[in-house]
């Protein structure tokens, strides 16, 4: 797999510009054309830093036990879609949830 082009595919799926990808993962604009032309290769940090941003891990990116990261496509997408929130409002939709799971004595499971 070449890591760049994966990359680069990645980041336009989730209609990212490189712009955009610089800015959300502190890595110059510069470095991540070099990344995705090939000519860099990113450290394992750098590499986190971009997924980060693009809302995935490296696992998910390697395609390491998809299967178990995500039972269902709807999981996935929830999941991918959470990541990409600040704290505050990832944890505002965790509590969303935990309201709607309240079971029939009026007790979160």
């Amino acid at each position: 797999m070449e890591i760049g082009v994966y990359l680069k595919k990645l980041r336009m799926n989730r209609g990212k510009s490189v712009y955009a990808l610089a800015k959300e993962s502190g890595i110059s604009e510069n470095h991540i054309h070099r990344i995705e032309k090939g000519i860099s290769q990113p450290s394992v940090s750098l590499l986190e830093k971009l997924l980060q941003a693009l809302g995935i891990t490296l696992s998910e990116f390697f395609g390491q036990d998809a299967e178990i990261l995500y039972p269902s496509t709807f999981e996935k997408e929830l999941i991918q879609a959470t990541r990409q929130l600040d704290n505050e409002r990832a944890e505002t939709i965790l509590h969303l949830v935990k309201l709607m799971s309240v079971n029939k004595e009026g007790k979160l499971p």
